[in-house]
């Protein structure tokens, strides 16, 4: 048993289908997009060479990898801190041990101090953390999951909890629409405002107006600095094809038309990606079709008030609409989330929108 460092394309393809052994009959995993997996790692491991990318070989067959890279971080005050992602492994301690002993010589010799995860590249708001309560449902799109054994595996080397966040399960039975219809009529009329989807025939502006709200609402609770416009706008765009406009709310000023809140929920098209079995082919976007027009689960992943309007109710009118619309599409499965634990805010609007914790995800950490 050795841990090796990935240097070559072929290495690469044998870490992406590494983890089908791992999940093999688990009817909830999701696997991933095993093309596109394999071209974002040729890029960030082989080409820019930002991340590094390790695995632990056993009789031909890799048993566990790692991705990681150095970068600031804004929570921890650290200026080069270890992120890690796309951490499977089979039940064995020695293997971790082997896996994370390695990944931290490395990240010293880099002038690592510490070390932190699951993050997903590029985004760290995007499958974070370790799945660590919520094994019973399926995992909503863009949200981790993984064998019950991590964490007690990563907690046996030496990481230790540095923060939760939380996904909550919505009802519509919980969820007195007519009486919260009422209450959100008086706010918008005492406040001069309306709330509508998202047009995607303006988009521009509809980004302009979301960015706005992010970047206003935005506080040091939120793990990340807000993204910029031209962030904002390549992750809408390269995700067009996956939003449905219905599912994005706008709440704005009768006078002066200000966006001052903003919701977006994404449909769970793991529905989709699980039949597909990470595979893209003339079959595979067959079934994709197929599958498509059968989602009737979404998940919520955003929603923000400017400072200004916050308290005032603005989120009662997001999820007035949102629990209208849902019901409207035959939508069935609706969860919330992530959302840090300490958010005390948000937590307590997803509670009075008739939320039920459902999922905790931890990510890790430990000084190197």
């Amino acid at each position: 048993m050795r841990v090796i460092r990935l240097t070559k394309k072929s290495e690469l393809k044998k870490f992406v289908s590494m983890p089908d052994a791992i999940y093999r009959g688990d009817r909830k995993f999701v696997p991933y997009m095993r093309r596109d997996l394999y071209c974002t790692l040729v890029e960030l491991v082989l080409k820019e060479q930002s991340y590094t990318a390790l695995a632990v070989e056993q009789g031909g067959r890799y048993v566990a990898r790692l991705l990681f890279t150095v970068e600031p971080s804004k929570q921890l005050h650290i200026a080069r801190c270890g992120f890690f992602s796309h951490f499977e492994t089979v039940d064995d301690e020695r293997v971790v041990r082997l896996l994370f002993d390695e990944a931290a010589r490395l990240l010293k010799e880099a002038g690592a101090t510490y070390l932190e995860g699951t993050y997903f590249p590029y985004d760290r708001d995007n499958r974070r953390g370790i799945l660590k309560e919520g094994f019973d449902t399926e995992p909503m799109i863009l949200t981790s999951y993984n064998p019950p054994y991590y964490p007690r595996l990563l907690e046996e080397y030496g990481f230790h909890k540095d923060f939760d966040t939380v996904s909550y399960h919505l009802d519509y039975a919980k969820y007195d629409l007519e009486r919260i219809t009422r209450v959100t009529d008086k706010v918008k009329k005492r406040y001069g405002l309306y709330v509508s989807c998202a047009d995607f025939s303006k988009l521009d502006r509809e980004i302009d107006d979301v960015h706005e709200v992010i970047l206003a609402a935005t506080n040091d609770i939120i793990f990340d600095d807000a993204p910029t416009r031209e962030d904002l706008e390549r992750i809408v765009k390269n995700w067009r094809t996956f939003l449905w406009q219905e599912l994005i709310f706008i709440v704005r000023t009768v006078d002066g038309d200000r966006p001052v809140g903003v919701m977006m929920a994404v449909p769970d098209y793991n529905t989709v990606f699980r039949g597909m079995n990470g595979k893209i082919n003339p079959v595979s976007l067959c079934k994709m079709l197929r599958l498509k027009r059968k989602i009737n689960s979404v998940r919520a992943i955003l929603q923000y008030v400017v400072p200004e309007y916050q308290n005032k109710g603005v989120n009662f009118i997001l999820y007035q609409e949102f629990y209208k619309t849902t019901k409207r599409l035959g939508i069935v499965g609706m969860e919330a989330g992530t959302i840090m634990e300490n958010n005390d805010v948000s937590r307590k609007n997803v509670e009075a929108a008739s939320g039920t914790l459902k999922k905790v995800f931890r990510i890790y950490g430990m000084e190197l």
